[in-house]
């Protein structure tokens, strides 16, 4: 699976802030997941993930991270942009 587009705004501000978009393999062609990963230091941190399903873009975000069901579905958008950045927005990192 290849990741779809995203503007150049937010690739550079996915690297600024250290995260970044990882497929995940194996997944039906129409059902892709995308991974939104944050590098922390050596460590990588899942933010969310990014799943197709019948056309449109579900966002789920890791909202609770020490929590059994870490992260909440946050919508649904036509646009992969719009759902990562949906991701991006919900994220809640705990040290």
């Amino acid at each position: 699976m290849t990741i779809p587009p995203v503007s150049t705004e937010l690739r550079q501000s996915l690297e600024r802030h250290r995260f970044s978009l990882s497929p995940q393999p194996g997944m039906p062609v129409g059902e892709e997941t995308v991974h939104v990963v944050l590098d922390h230091g050596g460590e990588t941190l899942h933010a969310g993930r990014v799943i197709q399903d019948r056309g449109l873009w579900s966002a789920f975000a890791v909202v609770r991270p020490q929590s059994l069901w870490r992260a909440d579905e946050v919508g649904r958008y036509e646009s992969f942009e719009d759902a990562v950045l949906a991701v991006l927005m919900s994220f809640t990192y705990v040290e």
